[in-house]
């Protein structure tokens, strides 16, 4: 690089970096985030009447050691600081409203990687990815209609749970260790995306952005786990030592909202000023499709490329209900409210916000390519890598609005902080109850499980650091974070969809088809990566222009077209879109498992509690079954009346209950009045 361009280049940076108001406007964002977790997790009082009573305590999680049943009342004070009981602290005594879940289920999906990643795959690879948005909706319909009832009737804390009372605890361990695995994977994009975007606006080094994110998310989690004063010795220890943080669902889903309420509008406002800038939405259209940005209807039959028609519908269908319907953090905050009804409101709010949010971010790649067609800032240096698009558009754009670069940065860092922290614990929590305890059949006294679960923040979190290295050479966040997420969505939620779709399963058949559906989608998804990394698979990107860059910027640069590799040689595997690995999971979960469970024995169907099997199979199941329903979870006590509707079976309340019932339909009062 000649120093003449160079000097151009630095100038042009320069001018497009943060000022004292994006500074200020960044630290208030952040502080505010902080404080509405401090006021959740610290001073907001819990109410008298949402204390449990001696016979309210369904809803707590007892663990090994519980109290007494007479001692609940008396050993549960009321704290002036956070979250009184467990229930309140995981599930904000499944009493929050609709709308502030359904921002939170927004912000627990969109991420920085979204909001960067998907502007720049439009950009690159064309609106096909658009498409996306029909199955965000039919994902919304499977969810209400297949997994949710089963959650809601059997009132789970954990989804994980689930597993364990339709199969057994080698079951759940599996699901649990597959968890670990996909929030390990994804930790290092958590880090890395704020660091990108902040590096783009100010300049600082990458690395030393990513390692403050970490420790300074380390450190506030590793402190945050402090007791309540006056809490009783019992939950103080069962709360730090399983959920070592304090403010509880209800701070992080009423942060979450506001938080992604600002960032939509923050994203908003950029891409109609932008808009606007550009010349309107005729000149963006025109530009795009002369530049071959437009291509909705890509009806190729391969598997190999990277967006077509089928593989973002099916795939995308498999990925969001996978994650969705199942996922730890999205069942927490499906539980935390009052009903089914109140539930499916949320999710619907939460499908749409997301076509919205997604089709913004869609029309922002437009937008970017809008603005760049004749002068693509990648090939002329002013951004390092096709991710750092949209932070250099951002500054360039509305940097005359003081403020709003500065807005729009800390909602992507504040998400991400918070998403990263929520991982650690999450995790560690996991790390703990299902794999040291679960699996490993170890019980590890409080101080050593205290120990425990803080060095698995610490490590985790070093971990993740170290790992940033790798994600700074891999190109294109918004594909390298689906490929990974894909291997542990595809397998938890093929031995779900086994466990609630598939009465006759067993639990060798989830076992074999969960291992062999993680390690297929496993082998596809890390060789994609390895044959990628070696440059064996190139993306073949749409073409891009500089003719339109000034003189003093372009310098010596000649653009030729790319010579891509021939891969033919590749395993085929290898070569499939990433689209198509969570279906890959499923498909092998369900078919393996379900063969499995008839070569082995197949369940007896006669003697299976029908909640746990999803209300679209109940025609399926025989009438004896329904005389055993709600058996097999002993903590839920009341069956909610919006589910009744749902079992297709003729009940008479007058036949007592018991296993006894005759066989034509009748079923004992006690099974059709819980939860």
């Amino acid at each position: 690089m000649d120093s003449s361009r160079g000097a151009v280049l630095d100038s042009i940076r320069e001018m497009y970096q943060f000022g004292v108001v994006d500074y200020c406007m960044f630290a208030a964002m952040l502080i505010l985030s902080a404080a509405c977790g401090i006021y959740f997790g610290f001073f907001k009082r819990t109410k008298a009447k949402d204390t449990p009573t001696a016979t309210d305590t369904s809803d707590l999680d007892l663990g090994e050691n519980p109290p007494t049943v007479g001692s609940v009342e008396s050993k549960t004070p009321i704290s002036p600081f956070g979250s009184s009981t467990i229930d309140e602290y995981l599930l904000g005594s499944r009493k929050l409203k609709a709308f502030p879940v359904a921002m939170s289920l927004v912000a627990g999906y969109i991420s920085g990687v979204t909001i960067l990643g998907t502007p720049a795959e439009i950009y690159n690879f064309g609106t096909q990815y658009w498409l996306i948005v029909v199955p965000i909706i039919l994902t919304g319909v499977a969810v209400c209609t297949i997994y949710l009832p089963v959650f809601c009737s059997l009132k789970l804390n954990s989804s994980y749970e689930y597993l364990e009372l339709r199969f057994n605890r080698h079951v759940r361990s599996i699901a649990s260790v597959m968890f670990v695995i996909d929030q390990m994977l994804f930790l290092p994009m958590i880090i890395y995306v704020p660091a990108l975007a902040f590096n783009q606006v100010t300049g600082l080094n990458l690395y030393m952005i990513g390692a403050i994110v970490s420790l300074v998310c380390i450190f506030y989690t590793l402190l945050v786990g402090i007791c309540a004063p006056n809490a009783s010795k019992w939950e103080c220890l069962h709360t730090n030592f399983r959920f070592p943080f304090k403010g509880g669902i209800k701070a992080v889903v009423f942060t979450d909202a506001w938080q992604v309420v600002v960032m939509f509008i923050s994203v908003v406002v950029v891409v109609i000023i932008g808009t606007i800038a550009v010349g309107g939405l005729d000149v963006i259209w025109e530009r795009s499709m002369e530049g071959g940005r437009i291509d909705f209807f890509n009806m190729s039959p391969t598997l190999y490329g990277r967006q077509t028609f089928w593989a973002v519908l099916i795939g995308g269908f498999f990925y969001w209900t996978s994650f969705n319907s199942v996922n730890q953090t999205m069942v927490q905050r499906y539980m935390s409210l009052p009903n089914l009804r109140t539930a499916k409101l949320s999710i619907a709010m939460f499908t749409v916000a997301m076509g919205v949010f997604v089709s913004v971010c869609c029309y922002a790649g437009l937008l970017l390519y809008g603005k760049y067609y004749d002068c693509d800032p990648a090939s002329v240096g002013l951004v390092s890598t096709n991710d750092q698009l949209f932070p250099h558009y951002v500054m360039e754009s509305v940097g005359h609005l003081r403020g709003m670069p500065g807005l729009f940065i800390a909602g992507v860092f504040g998400a991400a902080l918070s998403s990263m922290s929520v991982i650690l614990n999450s995790v560690s929590a996991v790390l703990l109850e299902d794999v040291l305890r679960g699996l490993f059949q170890l019980n590890p006294s409080p101080l050593k499980a205290n120990i425990f679960v803080r060095c698995c923040v610490v490590i985790l979190g070093l971990t993740a650091l170290g790992c940033l290295f790798i994600i700074d050479k891999l190109d294109g966040i918004l594909i390298v974070s689906a490929t990974l997420a894909a291997i542990a969505n595809g397998t938890t939620g093929g031995i779900f969809t086994l466990g609630m779709l598939v009465p006759w399963s067993n639990t060798k058949g989830a076992l074999v088809g969960g291992i062999a559906g993680a390690l297929l989608s496993g082998w596809v998804s890390l060789g994609n990566q390895i044959a990628s990394g070696a440059g064996e698979i190139v993306a073949r990107k749409l073409p891009v222009s500089i003719d339109g860059c000034i003189e003093e910027l372009v310098g010596n640069i000649t653009l030729v077209d790319p010579v891509y590799p021939d891969e033919s040689g590749v395993f085929p595997l290898y070569r499939l879109s990433y689209h198509w690995i969570t279906p890959i999971g499923v498909t092998t979960v369900l078919v393996v498992g379900t063969i499995v469970s008839f070569l082995t024995g197949p369940r007896d169907l006669r003697h299976i509690d029908p909640e746990l099997i999803s209300p679209v199979i109940h025609r399926l199941l025989p009438v004896e079954s329904f005389s055993y329903f709600g058996t097999a979870n002993k903590n839920a006590t009341i069956f909610n009346e919006e589910m009744q509707a749902q079992a297709s079976v003729p009940v008479d309340l007058t036949v007592p209950y018991g296993p006894a019932n005759d066989l034509n339909g009748h079923v004992g009062k006690e099974a059709r009045t819980r939860w």
